[in-house]
């Protein structure tokens, strides 16, 4: 037996840390805002297990981000609740029905929080929310969940998230009826690959490791440009047809150990003058490498134009992409303003909720909400803004939107 299960077949009340079992005492909520590897999913799946085989509970919710995410992290993943039970537990999962259920009848439900509204209807007496934190709507998911827990005499809800500056998540932590729990990363430090160990050492002194790592909620800074609010108002699901798609690129020449990334971002608009970034690509690699990437974007998404900062390089970054395709169509672009000057309207345009985006981008909008003037160069955003200033027709003269000058 490999040290994998070896852990997995160990009662989890012996190898589980305190943070990682229910509190004590009278508590609606368990929230649980730890760093990534703390071992959320684990400590919240071996709850929902106990409960549900021990006919405490027998409705359970399990609400990720997508129904995609609940499958593959809290009921697929190596911590989920299939890989944690005993094959003598005879767990009956049906992904087709989007449920699991236990011999004595006990079933969790799976649901996609970007649906929230198919909890309308269902009653339960448990639930757990996953990655809380990632959710487009997370005041109303867990609203309807709460209008669900209409089953038992002591319905509980646990959630497992990563923080972010979220309001409602702070709204969460002053409630009573609420008892969260901190945690960190490195305390499960026995657990982590050495891979996930040697990419800490990147992020050390970052705000991304104080959110990702040590759990800390990141509050915005009065000298940045963006706010956390302006970025988490603005998710908004994208029509299926966009007819005009535009990747903006800022490359690096360069993929040594310490070179910067190239950012890849990928925008469009709709037939009301909505942006929408579609995708984040950004990749520290090879030039022949990103370019690639940059042209299978191009082809993927029926892109219009590649938008490429050329300030270093020039013909030489036209002539690579051309050298995939020729027949792409590219526009070369020079600062000659500071990153802050550029900015400054694309951040207009956030603040009049005309730009949304498709999903969480994580790393890109960490770099939006914390870049600062004589910060270290943040790649996917400048790529956001030149994709941006594209798409709405902004240019350096005007500085400010054309839709505003009216």
């Amino acid at each position: 037996m490999n040290l994998k299960d070896q852990i997995l077949k160990t009662p989890w009340e012996k190898i589980a840390r305190q943070n990682q079992l229910p509190p004590e005492g009278n508590w609606n909520v368990w929230m649980i805002l730890a760093g990534r590897g703390f071992g959320k999913t684990r400590a919240a799946a071996e709850t929902i297990r106990k409960w549900a085989v021990s006919g405490r509970y027998k409705r359970i919710a399990l609400v990720a981000n997508t129904i995609q995410e609940a499958r593959q992290v809290m009921v697929e993943g190596e911590s989920g609740l299939v890989s944690i039970s005993e094959k003598e537990e005879k767990l009956l999962y049906v992904p087709s029905r989007r449920l699991v259920q236990w011999p004595n009848k006990a079933v969790a439900t799976l649901y996609g929080a970007e649906h929230y509204e198919q909890l309308r209807g269902p009653q339960f007496d448990a639930a757990w929310i996953d990655e809380f934190a990632k959710f487009q709507h997370p005041r109303e998911t867990f609203e309807q969940i709460s209008f669900s827990l209409r089953l038992g005499k002591n319905p509980k809800t646990i959630i497992t998230t990563t923080p972010r500056p979220i309001q409602f998540i702070k709204d969460l932590m002053a409630r009573k009826d609420v008892i969260t729990v901190r945690g960190t990363s490195l305390e499960n430090i026995d657990n982590l690959s050495p891979t996930f160990l040697k990419q800490l050492e990147y992020l050390k002194g970052t705000r991304l490791e104080a959110q990702e790592i040590y759990a800390e909620i990141i509050d915005d800074d009065q000298n940045t440009l963006w706010s956390w609010n302006n970025i988490e108002d603005c998710y908004k699901t994208p029509p299926h047809f966009l007819n005009n798609v535009v990747i903006g690129v800022d490359p690096a020449l360069t993929s040594g150990a310490n070179s910067d990334e190239t950012g890849i971002i990928v925008v469009g608009m709709d037939g009301f003058g909505h942006g929408y970034v579609l995708d984040d690509l950004s990749i520290s690699t090879t030039p022949e490498v990103w370019a690639k990437r940059v042209i299978d974007a191009y082809m993927k998404y029926y892109a219009r134009l590649i938008v490429i900062e050329c300030n270093a390089g020039g013909e030489l970054l036209t002539n690579l992409l051309e050298s995939f395709d020729n027949s792409i169509k590219i526009k070369t672009v020079y600062a000659t303003t500071s990153k802050i000057t550029r900015a400054e309207p694309i951040v207009v345009l956030y603040q009049k909720k005309l730009v949304h985006h498709a999903r969480q981008f994580q790393i890109l909008e960490m770099q939006m909400a914390t870049y600062k003037p004589k910060s270290k160069s943040p790649d996917r955003l400048d790529a956001l803004v030149w994709a941006i200033s594209e798409l709405f027709q902004i240019n350096e003269r005007s500085k400010i939107p054309y839709i505003f000058l009216a």
